[in-house]
């Protein structure tokens, strides 16, 4: 029994202390038994394990077993006993009467070559088994919350390359058994939609560089049925940055995609017919309008307008005239070809679009087939119906080459067949476009115009950017016509050209210029140079210069005030000749600049050639500074290239300080536009060269408005309201056009300001009609203009004068007061 000694033993105590104290301060429990299963002796660790002292703990083993486990026990003591060494767990009991997780070790000890009894180690592993108990606990709680969702929970091992677990949602979305999913990860990739494969792939490239990803796929279950799918993976790296794991949800959206679809669907669709709405009419015209201009064919547009609706609308009610418009879409829908497109734009009104044109008679027949289908009856619940339609016709691109012109031109064309009796067609012709109007008007009325009294010049100063100083002027001619008003060169110079009044016209130019010129010497005011635009017929005429020199000689002027601005077009329509009245009128001392440089040609073989003194660089460059880095580089390089030929550049249509200090920087010899001065009349130039300062120019503000005359108070709309406006009378005499786009800016019970592209008269005989469906009901107000401004040079600024009713007047007071709040 010596052996048996070693634990607690006097004799070992005495022979090896340093052994014992290891045994004793050891943290786990180290005892001997007998092969009786008594035990023997016990390190003083027990105590703080059962509650035992090592005197007390002497006897059976079994007494301190948990009954369940005394089987297992004696069996794993038995063994020992056999002399194997034994690994297992077992459940004691406290001193106190709980319970003690042990983890057991049994080794045989041996006496003389026999058994002679067993080793002990005992280990408390309460603590750990409670831990474990609570993990296995919360997994299985976690498991059942992850299988009550309707979300494939997912977790895969990269190195492993196995599956962890997934959710019994998997079974619900893919239709595959959650075992056999577990089987590899490449069952769900051969789900996966081929078109959508690409998607997927690169996501899991992502998702390798550790990168979290959120993307949406198609698959096919097994059942054959395509869902939809949302993905979010997360990748899990250790602490060397390595991907060890992906963790991810998968969740059917299949619904979500359902009402998505439906939702876009309406959202370019009328929920009514199923037709598409006007976005998407909108957006088809505008991409048929591509594809005609880049082959250079043409396509007709129809606007339809139901010419008795509201009555069946008023009388029958909403729901019967809703089923009318579907019943006429589906019959309009049989007038169709394969490529033309149907659109209901609202209310009673659809539109066409005839995509292939044989010729623009073929739109006139669909048209009839049209009219005449409508004028059958329909049949809507026990009511036989009976409605016309009238219908617009626009062909692309002589009534409009852009979305917006089309359009209008279109609907002035339904209009005109509103007008002529209903349920009837019209083709859309210039004759009912206001400005085609005006057109005919001006082009009647300039034959017989009197220059000197409906005729005048505005001279823009020209600036040293350097020293702020005036040392040029442009003549501008402006027709004060006796009923559109003021009209700038764009409007009536392509008349001129176009009925050779041009010549005489540029003529009259040319003379009253010089006799300014000479007008001011006589008063001794200071004479700068004055540029001239002349036309490219004026320019190419035989007995230009001859008249240039009688001009100068009945003035008393000399060559060297004056200036002429010349297009490049005036030089390719003959280049021989243009080089010949360039030196001609260069050997007897004018200055030649050549006006819109960059806008035509550009060709630097002209300037070579002509040698002219100015390059006038075209605005439509200038509003690039700052905002278009391609419009910058070609005004640097028009500079530089000029300089190196020696010429001077003048940059036009200047507005901002930001324009300003690019030229400066770059070195631009001379400034105009707006930022200085816009032009002015002949009495406010000469004062500005009779400023004490010698030159330096005022600037001018152009946004400084004529002050409305008006009795009542006005607003500003946060939001300038699109409307139509109509010119119904002119001079008393009533008239038939179409309408034209303008802007409502601030409105008041007793006018409103808008403005327009269009210029028109400031006549108290001009009847103007201004509608709009930006308030509660729409907006439908008569009245006159009383005054002009012109904002800049596309766009002019009108305030209008109402004529209104008291009960008219108290309604827009209502809709302006609800404006202001």
């Amino acid at each position: 029994m010596a052996v048996l000694n070693m634990v607690k033993s006097p004799s070992v105590d005495s022979e090896n202390p340093n052994f014992l104290s290891l045994i004793d301060h050891h943290p786990d429990t180290i005892y001997a038994m007998d092969l009786s299963g008594n035990i023997l002796s016990c390190n003083n660790n027990i105590e703080g394990i059962l509650g035992y002292t090592s005197s007390e703990i002497h006897g059976p083993f079994h007494r301190v077993i948990r009954k369940d486990n005394l089987n297992k026990v004696v069996k794993h003591f038995e063994k020992a006993v056999a002399g194997k060494v034994q690994n297992y767990c077992c459940i004691t009991i406290h001193k106190e009467g709980h319970f003690v997780d042990l983890q057991i070790t049994n080794i045989p000890m041996f006496s003389n070559g026999k058994i002679a009894g067993v080793y002990g180690i005992a280990k408390d592993i309460t603590k750990i088994k409670l831990t474990e108990a609570r993990l296995k606990e919360n997994e299985i709680q976690f498991h059942h919350i992850f299988n009550s969702l309707e979300v494939v929970v997912w977790s895969w091992d990269i190195r492993q390359h196995k599956l962890l677990y997934v959710s019994k949602a998997v079974e619900t979305i893919s239709g595959m058994n959650a075992k056999d999913f577990k089987k590899g990860f490449r069952n769900w990739k051969e789900l996966i939609h081929p078109e959508d494969m690409e998607e997927f792939k690169r996501n899991q490239t992502e998702l390798r560089k550790g990168v979290p990803c959120q993307y949406q796929y198609r698959i096919t279950d097994v059942l054959g049925k395509v869902k939809w799918v949302e993905a979010r993976t997360f990748p899990v790296l250790n602490p060397e940055g390595e991907l060890v794991r992906l963790d991810g949800l998968i969740t059917d959206i299949s619904k979500q995609k359902l009402e998505d679809e439906k939702i876009n669907f309406y959202a370019y669709h009328d929920y009514l017919t199923g037709l598409p709405n006007r976005r998407k009419f909108e957006a088809e015209l505008e991409k048929v309008i591509f594809e005609k201009q880049a082959n250079a064919e043409e396509f007709a547009l129809l606007y339809l307008d139901l010419d008795r609706f509201k009555f069946v609308n008023d009388t029958l009610g909403h729901m019967v005239g809703d089923e009318l418009l579907k019943r006429v879409s589906t019959r309009l829908s049989k007038h169709l070809r394969s490529k033309d497109h149907l659109s209901r734009l609202g209310g009673d009104e659809f539109a066409i679009i005839l995509s292939q044109l044989s010729d623009s008679n073929e739109s006139i027949t669909i048209a009839s087939n049209i009219i005449e289908d409508i004028e059958r009856y329909f049949k809507v619940n026990e009511y036989d119906l009976h409605i016309t339609t009238s219908i617009g016709i626009g062909i692309y691109p002589q009534d409009g080459q852009t979305v917006s012109d089309l359009l209008a031109n279109t609907d002035v064309a339904l209009y005109r067949a509103k007008a002529m009796g209903k349920n009837n067609l019209q083709l859309y012709t210039p004759s009912m476009n206001i400005e085609s109007y005006k057109k005919f008007i001006l082009e009647n009325d300039l034959r017989s115009a009197d220059f000197d009294k409906e005729f005048m010049l505005q001279y823009q100063p020209k600036v040293d950017p350097n020293t702020r100083q005036t040392v040029g002027a442009e003549a501008l001619i402006r027709w004060n016509h006796p009923e559109w008003g003021m009209l700038s060169p764009a409007e009536f110079i392509p008349l001129a050209e176009e009925t050779n009044i041009i010549f005489e016209l540029g003529d009259w130019v040319v003379s009253t210029v010089c006799k300014q010129i000479n007008q001011w010497k006589m008063e001794g005011k200071p004479i700068i140079p004055v540029s001239i635009n002349i036309s490219p017929k004026r320019f190419l005429k035989d007995d230009l210069v001859t008249k240039l020199v009688k001009i100068l000689d009945e003035t008393n002027v000399e060559t060297k005030w004056l200036e002429f601005e010349i297009t490049e077009t005036s030089i390719i329509q003959n280049e021989e000749k243009s080089l010949a009245i360039i030196k001609l009128l260069k050997e007897i001392g004018i200055t030649i600049s050549l006006d819109d440089f960059g806008t035509g040609y550009s060709s630097i073989s002209y300037l070579k050639k002509f040698k002219v003194e100015y390059l006038k660089i075209d605005r439509s460059f200038i509003n690039g500074i700052k905002s278009c880095s391609d419009d910058e580089a070609i005004v640097k390089s028009i500079l530089h290239l000029a300089h190196d030929l020696n010429m001077k550049v003048v940059a036009e249509g200047v507005e901002t300080q930001e324009q300003l200090a690019f030229l400066v920087q770059h070195q631009c010899d001379v400034i105009q536009g707006y930022l200085f001065s816009k032009p002015l009349d002949v009495e406010s130039f000469t004062e500005l060269l009779s400023d004490s300062q010698q030159h330096i120019v005022k600037k001018i503000d152009k946004h400084n408005k004529i002050q409305e005359k008006r009795e009542f108070f006005r607003i500003d709309i946060p939001k300038p309201i699109q409307a139509k406006m109509i010119i119904s009378q002119i001079s008393g005499v009533p008239i038939l056009l179409g309408d034209t786009c303008v802007v409502i800016e601030n409105i008041g019970i007793g006018g409103l300001r808008f403005s327009t592209k269009l210029q028109l008269p400031v006549l108290k005989n001009l009847k103007i009609t201004i509608e709009t469906n930006a308030f509660h009901q729409p907006l439908r107000v008569e009245g006159q203009i009383l005054w002009k401004e012109e904002l800049d040079t596309n766009r002019y600024q009108y305030g209008l004068e109402f004529n209104l009713n008291e009960d008219d007047r108290a309604w827009l007071n209502a809709e302006i007061s609800g404006l202001k709040i």
